[in-house]
């Protein structure tokens, strides 16, 4: 990697979990004027079996600081920050150069970047290096002024708690067929889904919300708290769609951040699902518009 004197890339390691989210959370703060990521979001990504800290993960460091970072964290994908005060130095380039060849030696066919849209120098980056606009994203959020009301269901329906022992096979299925319809997305495996879902720092199993007819697990919520309740991932199976579930999955979801004394409920979404209308309809807004840009890979 060339970079500027007194710059050096550097290997990470989990212990730099909290670096890098302060890192990144500088850089979200300057573009966007929020900084959404938390260190719990780290170190999901670096303790996902399939993520190798070694072949996926760079830092760029100014004597002792940490002032640029990237990696591969998902398929297809990359995550690159420069702190402001260090851009313009050829950080940002010479980290973009370096997750193509990350993503290359993945055998990945192309690889992305979702910057906030008010990011004019990074899109122009990227777009000047043959990315292009793939899809957009949003961060939503609700404001919470009253006890959200309680979720209804149709008849032959329930929700219910995860129970650990019991569901994690179930859960996990119907979460990844319904994330699988997305357009060019990557299986992630069992293994990979534990690690990021049930091994998250702070999980417990009312967290893992569940849609059942009888016996049969047919929609998920996952609840992560962090520094403000996020709903990580939302899904119905298809042949289930249409009966009001996921609604019901979100309420619920509104209630327990209500019982526990938050105010506010946050989730991303993007065109690729097609579910902005239903987060609107139970009264979410965005508070950050995301640009996804993706550059193929020969």
């Amino acid at each position: 990697m060339e970079l500027g004197e007194g710059l050096r890339a550097v290997a990470l390691e989990l212990g730099d979990a909290a670096a890098v989210t302060e890192l990144v959370r500088a850089c979200e703060a300057h573009d966007g004027g929020l900084a959404e990521r938390t260190v719990e979001d780290m170190q999901v990504i670096f303790a996902r079996p399939s993520f190798s800290l070694a072949e996926s993960a760079i830092g760029v460091r100014d004597g002792d600081a940490l002032v640029g970072y990237a990696s591969i964290p998902w398929s297809r994908e990359a995550d690159a920050w420069v702190l402001p005060s260090h851009r313009g130095r050829g950080i940002g380039t010479a980290l973009m150069r370096w997750t193509w060849e990350a993503a290359a030696a993945l055998s990945y066919p192309a690889v992305g970047q979702s910057v906030h849209e008010r990011a004019t120098a990074a899109i122009a980056l990227l777009g000047a290096h043959g990315y292009a606009h793939r899809w957009t994203s949003w961060i939503l959020e609700i404001a919470l002024t009253e006890p959200p009301a309680p979720p209804v269901v149709t008849a032959s329906y329930a929700l219910r708690d995860f129970v650990p022992g019991r569901d994690e096979r179930a859960a996990y299925r119907v979460i990844e067929d319904a994330f699988s319809e997305w357009p060019e997305r990557d299986p992630e495996t069992f293994e990979d889904w534990t690690a990021q879902t049930l091994r998250r720092p702070g999980f417990v199993p009312e967290r893992l919300l569940l849609a059942v007819r009888g016996d049969e697990v047919v929609g998920a919520l996952v609840l992560v708290d962090d520094d403000e309740p996020f709903v990580d991932q939302l899904a119905v199976a298809r042949e289930h769609r249409g009966r009001g579930l996921a609604r019901a999955l979100l309420q619920r979801a509104f209630g327990i951040g209500w019982e526990r004394g938050r105010r506010s409920c946050v989730l991303a979404t993007d065109t690729r699902t097609g579910a902005l209308g239903l987060y609107e309809h139970v009264g979410m807004t965005p508070r950050g518009t995301y640009l996804h840009l993706e550059r193929a890979l020969s």
